[in-house]
């Protein structure tokens, strides 16, 4: 049975281009008229191995046909999926909480590339979890704690639709955080 199931993943992992080759050049063998092969000298040969050359032009035929196929549905599911993603980012965006969106004010409103927000803050940890933010750095410093940079996507949305930070509570800034600055 493993012999039977390594057989089929070997020819799974068959390159298309020896079978693009393969499939061409059977093609041309078997379509191709005798007065483009008789000066070639090959009429006798395609003759006598016309249904060696046929099985091959068929079954590499079907095999590309088949990777077309894995293709096509592989690429299909990708937008898909991207297009899912898309659509529960914009629910996440939609569905922040005021704290949440206070965060993110001064990405949007001052414009900045990285805020340093304190290691404590579990607002923050959410949205790192949600894929809005991510840490800019792996040093951090024990007052001000880390640098978190908005996601691409997440700035683009929030550029786009800034009614998503309607009804932000503004994070009140500690004694220490001139020093974030």
């Amino acid at each position: 049975m493993n012999e039977i199931q390594e057989g089929i993943k070997a020819f799974g992992e068959i390159a298309v281009k020896p079978l693009l080759a393969l499939a061409f050049g059977s093609g041309f063998l078997i379509f191709a008229p005798v007065s483009i092969l008789g000066p070639a000298g090959m009429t006798e040969l395609v003759s006598e191995y016309r249904p060696w050359v046929g099985g091959t032009f068929t079954l590499s035929c079907a095999y590309l046909l088949a990777h077309a196929v894995k293709y096509l549905t592989d690429s299909l599911r990708g937008w898909q999926a991207a297009r899912s993603l898309d659509k529960q980012r914009t629910k996440w965006l939609a569905s922040l909480t005021p704290d949440e969106k206070g965060r993110l004010i001064p990405y949007i409103r001052d414009e900045r590339a990285s805020v340093t927000f304190p290691i404590e803050d579990g607002v923050v940890g959410g949205l790192q979890r949600k894929g809005i933010l991510y840490r800019a750095s792996n040093l951090g410093h024990a007052i001000r704690g880390f640098p978190y940079n908005l996601q691409p996507w997440a700035r683009e949305a929030l550029l786009a639709r800034p009614e998503f930070l309607d009804g932000a509570e503004e994070v009140a800034r500690g004694q220490h955080d001139w020093m974030a600055l």
